[in-house]
C-alpha cells in the first residue's frame, strides 16, 4: 500500500453516506432494475425470432445489428458514467440522467417491436439498427447513473450488499412476471393449429405495454430516491474536471482490485451468455427435450432458484467476505455446469428425455448464480471508495461505466464466439431438424464444459482481489476523518 501523502481540502470530500437505508427506499430503488430486466428478457427471448421468423430478415443481418449495437453500448457506458459524475444539475446529476433514460427507453422499446409495414430487407435492417442503438443508448443513460446511485446511497459494507441484493431480487421477480405473462397475454392460443407467435400484431401490443412498464418503473426508482439526495457524493469540483475521461479510465484500470474484479466478472458473463445462448440447442439435440411446457419449466426454474438465492446471499454476505463468496459460488456453478454433460445424454447415467433432473440442476444453478448478481456491484462500490481515498476524485459513475463496458464487450464476444463454434466446431447444419450424434455431443460440450472451464478461470483470478471487509472499514474511517478535519490522507 502506498504511503504517498494526498492532500484533500475539507470541501473536496463529501461525507460518506450514512450506513442504514430505510427498507422502503431500497425497495423503491430496486424497482428500477425491473426496467432493465424487462428489456433484457424480451430481447433475449423474442427479438431474433420476431425479426427472422415473423418479419423475414436474414439471421446474419440480425446478428450483425446486435453485435454492432453491443459494441456501441460498451463504448458509451464509460462516457455516460463520466458525465454523470461531473454534471452539475439542480435536480440531481444521477436522477436527471435517469429521468431522460427512463422516458426514452419505453419509447424506443415500443418502436423496435413496431416497424412500419412493408419494409424491404435493407430498410428493415436499418430500422432494427437505428432503434436498437437508440434503445441501448437510452438504457445506458438510465442504468449507469442508476447503479452509481446505488453505490452512493450507503457506504456500509453490508448495507451495500443488501441494496444490490434487493435490486437483484426485484429484477428476478420482474423477469418471472414477464416470462409468465408474455405468451398468455400477447400470444394466446386462439386458433387451433396456428402458432400465435407468428402474429405480428401481438408484438406491437407487447411493445406498447412493456414500454409503458419500463418507463413507469424507472420513474418510480427516481421518485423513490429523491429524498435521499443528501446522502449522495457531491459532483466533481473544478479541480476534478482537470482529470479527463481517458486519463480517468487509465487511472481506474490501474487499480488492481478493480481490474481483477471487472476481468473476472467479464469472464463469468462470457461463460453465462455462451451457456444461455446454447440452451435450446442443448435441450433439443443432446438432452432430447422438445415439449414446450418442459422447456418453459426449465427456463423458469433458473429464475425461481435465483430469486430465492438473492435473499439467501444477502444474509450470507454479512458473515462471509464478498471475494470468498464469489469464488466458492463460481466453482460450484462450474461443477453443476459440467454435470449437464457428464450425467445427461445418450449413454450417460440420466439418459435423454428426462427433464426433471435438468430442472433441479437449473434451479440450483440459479440459486448459486444469484450471488454473482448481488456481490460484484457491491464490490465495485467498495472500489470507488478506495479510489476516492487515494485520488480525492468522486468517480462512481466512471467505475460503473467501465464495469458495464467490460460486461457488454464480454456479451458481444460470447455471441460471436458461439456462432463461430457451432458452425466450425460442432458442425451444426442450419435449418435441419435432425443433427448428427457428433454435432449433438459437441453442442453439449460448448453448452456445459466450455462455460465450466471459464467459471474456474474467473474464480482463480478473483483470488487476487484485495479489498476485505476490514480494509473497507479502514477506508471509510479515513474518509470520515478527512471530511471532518481536512487532514492529509495517506
Amino acid at each position: 500500500m502506498t504511503t504517498e501523502a494526498i492532500p484533500l481540502a475539507s470541501d473536496s470530500v463529501a461525507a460518506p453516506a450514512a450506513g442504514v437505508l430505510p427498507l422502503h427506499t431500497k425497495v423503491l430503488y430496486g424497482i428500477g432494475e425491473i426496467s432493465n430486466s424487462i428489456k433484457s428478457y424480451a430481447f433475449g427471448l423474442l427479438l431474433l425470432f420476431f425479426y427472422t421468423s415473423v418479419l423475414g430478415l436474414p439471421g446474419t443481418l440480425v446478428g450483425a445489428a446486435t453485435a454492432i449495437t453491443l459494441i456501441w453500448d460498451s463504448v458509451i457506458d464509460p462516457l455516460i458514467g463520466h458525465w454523470s459524475d461531473r454534471a452539475h444539475i439542480r435536480f440531481g446529476r444521477r436522477h436527471s440522467f435517469m429521468v431522460v433514460g427512463a422516458v426514452s427507453m419505453g419509447v424506443f422499446f415500443f418502436l423496435i417491436f413496431s416497424p412500419p409495414a412493408g419494409l424491404a430487407a435493407g430498410a428493415l435492417f436499418a430500422w432494427l439498427m437505428v432503434t436498437n442503438i437508440l434503445l441501448r443508448t437510452s438504457n445506458s443513460v438510465y442504468m449507469v447513473p442508476y447503479h452509481a446511485l446505488g453505490a452512493e446511497l450507503s457506504n456500509d459494507y453490508n448495507e451495500r450488499t443488501s441494496i444490490t441484493g434487493i435490486r437483484a431480487a426485484l429484477s428476478l421477480f420482474g423477469t418471472l412476471m414477464v416470462a409468465g405473462l408474455v405468451f398468455v397475454v400477447f400470444f394466446p392460443n386462439v386458433t387451433p393449429g396456428v402458432d400465435p407467435k407468428f402474429n405480428q400484431a401481438g408484438y406491437g401490443s407487447m411493445g406498447i405495454a412493456l414500454g409503458i412498464a419500463i418507463t413507469v418503473l424507472g420513474l418510480i426508482a427516481v421518485a423513490g430516491t429523491l429524498s435521499q439526495r443528501s446522502r449522495l457524493v457531491e459532483p466533481a469540483s473544478d479541480d476534478d474536471e482537470k482529470l479527463g475521461f481517458f486519463a480517468g479510465l487509465l487511472l481506474a484500470l490501474k487499480d488492481k482490485s478493480f481490474l481483477v474484479l471487472v476481468i473476472s466478472s467479464s469472464i463469468f458473463f462470457l461463460a453465462s451468455v455462451i451457456n444461455a445462448t446454447l440452451a435450446v440447442h442443448y435441450l433439443t439435440y443432446y438432452a432430447q427435450i422438445t415439449d414446450s411446457r418442459a422447456l418453459s419449466l426449465f427456463t423458469l426454474s433458473f429464475y425461481v432458484g435465483a430469486l430465492v438465492g438473492a435473499f439467501v446471499w444477502i444474509r450470507v454476505s454479512k458473515r462471509v467476505e464478498k471475494q470468498r463468496l464469489f469464488i466458492v459460488n463460481t466453482l460450484i456453478l462450474a461443477f453443476i455446469m459440467s454435470a449437464a454433460y457428464w450425467l445427461v445424454g445418450p449413454g450417460h447415467l440420466l439418459g435423454t428425455g428426462n427433464v426433471i433432473p435438468l430442472i433441479i440442476g437449473n434451479t440450483l444453478g440459479g440459486f448459486f448464480a444469484a450471488a454473482l448478481w448481488v456481490v460484484p456491484a457491491s464490490m465495485v462500490a467498495d472500489v470507488t471508495d478506495e479510489d476516492r481515498l487515494r485520488t480525492g476524485k468522486k468517480r462512481a459513475g466512471t467505475f460503473f461505466g467501465i464495469n458495464s463496458f467490460f460486461v457488454q464487450e464480454a456479451t458481444a464476444v460470447a455471441v460471436l464466439v458461439t456462432g463461430v463454434l457451432i458452425d466450425n466446431f460442432a458442425g451444426l447444419v442450419p435449418g435441419q431438424v435432425a443433427q448428427s450424434a457428433q454435432t449433438s455431443e459437441r453442442l453439449a460440450m460448448l453448452f456445459a464444459l466450455l462455460p465450466a472451464v471459464l467459471y474456474v478461470a474467473a474464480a482463480l483470478l478473483m483470488f487476487r482481489y484485495s479489498l476485505t471487509r476490514a480494509r473497507v472499514a479502514e477506508i471509510h474511517q479515513q474518509l470520515q476523518t478527512a471530511h471532518s478535519g481536512g487532514e492529509t490522507l495517506v
